[in-house]
């Protein structure tokens, strides 16, 4: 469903950023401002093939954290350049803890209807899943001991990964059918972490703090939060994609189904190979592709809003993959506990904010210096 816009974009707004640039040279949208990136068209490097990606995406030789010509800057894409491996899981981790506790902090009034609709889609999914699975895999009745063994084995590595899958899945439909609930939930916690809400609270009591916490300790509390109030009031009055947003949908759902029917016969391969140790790697693989698509789900939202499309998604997702899949890491497990895991998604939606502010919004201090 396409996303409604919150307030109207000013026309001068939209025509001023759109317009290309007077000496031929290709600038990049970041937030309120933007940045000189060189001249020429630039590329962009699209993610590899899905085999490649499988193996790049634990951490092989498909394409590192760090490979900057893996990220040319393109218009319209608020990229910063990879981390490498060991800062990028850092960030991750750091920004799911952070983001976690501030969304605690201040529970968004949809919390309840998302977690609700999580929670009937997940269990739904599940059980459909389960049953499908015992039905299609279950042994004929003069089957042999190997086959036997083999239909159990399929059916232990299926509905292993069918738990991490359904989630996520449902997770996807929540946010197609109802995205305003997903939408409202992250725009709370972007006020909340940019310490707008602070700002209204002082300006009710009369009171000026200017001891805010902030992702950039040089920069003045005060500036700091013009440039977000700025970024969140322009974000809200975006009028999104619009009907695009079903065919990104699409063709995420696509580049994301691809990946991981890639992923299903190494699982497979491992759980035959390796019966207890390839049971736990597969059970590794799924929840780290489980994770890698909650992050670009629980982003949607903020795609939406930033107008930006399928190529240029894909393009931002896989090249900050590390930092996405150690923010959802946390979040894919705990989905994937039966009835109980869906509960954690509204949390999981405010704490996409921190991940905004740190990683894909540009430095407040290259703000200031435009």
């Amino acid at each position: 469903m396409p996303r409604k816009c919150h307030r109207q974009t000013h026309p001068s707004n939209t025509a001023s950023s759109l317009s290309p640039p007077v000496d031929g040279s290709r600038t990049q949208n970041v937030g309120v401002g933007r940045r000189e990136v060189g001249h020429g068209r630039g590329t962009g490097r699209a993610a590899p093939p899905v085999a490649r990606r499988v193996s790049a995406l634990l951490g092989g030789s498909g394409g590192g954290g760090g490979d900057e010509a893996e990220v040319e800057p393109q218009d319209g894409v608020p990229l910063r350049a990879p981390l490498p491996f060991p800062q990028a899981i850092s960030l991750g981790l750091s920004c799911a803890v952070d983001g976690s506790r501030a969304a605690l902090s201040r529970p968004s009034d949809a919390w309840k209807p998302l977690t609700a609709a999580t929670l009937v889609v997940a269990v739904s999914l599940d059980g459909a899943g389960f049953y499908a699975a015992s039905q299609f895999l279950r042994p004929g009745d003069n089957a042999g001991m190997i086959s036997t063994l083999v239909s159990k084995v399929l059916t232990v590595a299926v509905d292993g990964a069918w738990v991490f899958v359904a989630p996520v899945v449902a997770v996807a439909v929540v946010q197609q059918v109802l995205p305003l609930l997903g939408e409202k939930i992250l725009f709370d916690a972007l006020k909340a972490t940019a310490g707008l809400e602070e700002d209204e609270a002082e300006e009710q009591e009369g009171e000026v703090n200017t001891t805010v916490p902030s992702a950039s300790p040089s920069l003045p509390s005060a500036s700091l939060r013009a440039i977000r109030a700025a970024r969140v009031q322009e974000l809200e009055e975006s009028d999104g994609l619009g009907l695009r947003s079903f065919g990104v949908a699409a063709s995420r759902a696509r580049s994301l189904a691809g990946l991981g029917l890639a992923a299903v016969p190494i699982g497979i391969g491992l759980s035959f190979v390796l019966p207890v140790v390839g049971s736990v790697a597969a059970t590794g693989l799924a929840t780290t592709i489980a994770a890698y698509t909650l992050a670009w789900e629980l982003l949607d939202p903020y795609f939406d809003k930033a107008n930006m499309g399928f190529e240029e998604q894909e393009k931002l997702v896989w090249s900050n993959r590390f930092v996405l899949t150690a923010f959802a890491l946390p979040f894919a497990a705990a989905l994937a506990v039966p009835l109980v895991g869906p509960l954690s998604v509204a949390v999981a939606q405010g704490a996409v904010a921190e991940l905004v502010w740190r990683l894909l919004e540009p430095e407040p201090a290259e703000k200031q210096a435009e």
